[in-house]
């Protein structure tokens, strides 16, 4: 178990922000940690719809991590910037 620092980038969300998450978390509890940041503050919540996590990228190309994917598989370094947004 390790603590390491992402940088959340909610789509939608005009400010990045820094989260910190467990190693041991799966990617559904990184959107969730995530979420608490920026939905309902920055954000409209969207009930009925499923939070995804990815790498930023400049084009917003990047897969989505599996929801139960662990941070620690995921190849993660300190302060990453991730994209967290609904589907």
């Amino acid at each position: 178990m390790a603590n390491l620092g992402i940088l959340s980038r909610f789509v939608g969300d005009a400010h990045i922000k820094v989260v910190n998450v467990d190693t041991e978390m799966s990617f559904a509890e990184v959107a969730e940690a995530c979420k608490v940041h920026s939905v309902g503050l920055h954000v409209p919540n969207q009930p009925g719809k499923t939070l995804r996590v990815r790498r930023t990228t400049d084009d917003d190309s990047a897969q989505h991590f599996p929801a139960t994917m662990k941070v620690k598989d995921a190849n993660l370094r300190h302060l990453d910037c991730l994209d967290v947004y609904f589907v």
